[in-house]
């Protein structure tokens, strides 16, 4: 039997080899954006004059290298689920916030690095949405929807506390997105009416990842999203630490901003601990 489900519960080799090529796209970006932000002008396909906001995209950008990198390699499909719709969704968000920031982007007209950038975001985002839905939903037909032999059941508080995250992510991305003035105004380093839809194309990625794990019983679906999530907050904290001088330190968001990132990192590692120490937690490749 379980042979069976690890059989039935294939990556089909279309999405294998899809988490690849988006794997190796988003390193790139983690370089320009995370590694040496102050040079979007020379580097990326619109200029960024935030170093924190490079940063924060250079972050969201790693935790997703880490994500496909891990399924391209793995041998189940179910543990990707949540975080592959959330792509789907997290694409087809950027596309819109793309459109609607147009006239900020260097169409072309820049240094070579950034004009590979621009077209490389162009066609990256008008294809991903539907490339990456579709391949989704093929994918989705072999997950057996069955707890393997020793998979540990995730508890129902935790699964409606992530239900609960996740509408707290959709309503912020959704004020953010449709109202960036609102986010400008408040966030505790300096945002455009660009960046701010796509810091809320983020959050709506983590709603959507947050809200299929509210559905998913099985510790196995929740390990390589919550191991994404950690890669992410590190990124943060450490690209926070570097670049301290940008936040406005005496506004009140600033510290509510670095809180909930410790915050949900002490609750998702305490959860983590419990749930890889239960019998067959831990057991299993992804």
């Amino acid at each position: 039997m379980a042979t069976k489900q690890v059989n039935q519960d294939r990556i089909l080799p279309a999405t294998r080899w899809a988490s690849l090529v988006v794997f190796l796209i988003l390193v790139p970006a983690v370089v320009v954006l995370w590694g040496t932000p102050g040079h979007t002008t020379d580097r990326w396909s619109w200029t960024i004059k935030s170093d924190l906001t490079q940063i924060f995209l250079g972050a969201g950008y790693g935790a997703g290298a880490y994500f496909f990198w891990r399924t391209f390699r793995a041998r189940r499909w179910h543990p990707s689920s949540a975080g592959v719709l959330g792509a789907a969704a997290f694409a087809g968000l950027m596309l819109v916030a793309t459109l609607l920031g147009w006239d900020k982007f260097n169409h072309g007209d820049g240094p070579f690095l950034a004009d590979v950038a621009f077209y490389g975001w162009v066609g990256v985002y008008i294809a991903a949405p539907f490339v990456v839905a579709w391949l989704w939903l093929r994918n989705q037909r072999t997950d057996p929807r069955q707890p393997e032999p020793g998979d540990a059941a995730v508890p129902a508080r935790v699964r409606t506390a992530a239900r609960l995250a996740a509408a707290a992510a959709f309503i912020g991305a959704a004020v953010i997105f449709i109202s960036p003035s609102t986010a400008i105004d408040a966030w505790p380093w300096t945002l455009t009416p660009l960046t701010a839809r796509v810091i809320a194309s983020f959050t709506a990625q983590v709603g959507v990842g947050a809200l299929m794990l509210s559905f998913e019983p099985r510790w196995s679906g929740w390990r390589l999203l919550v191991q994404t999530f950690f890669v992410a907050t590190a990124l943060l904290l450490v690209g926070a630490i570097r670049e301290w001088s940008e936040f406005d330190q005496g506004a009140l968001c600033t510290w509510l901003y670095l809180g909930s990132l410790v915050a949900a990192d002490i609750a998702l590692l305490l959860l983590y601990r419990r749930m890889e120490n239960k019998p067959g937690g831990s057991s299993g490749e992804l």
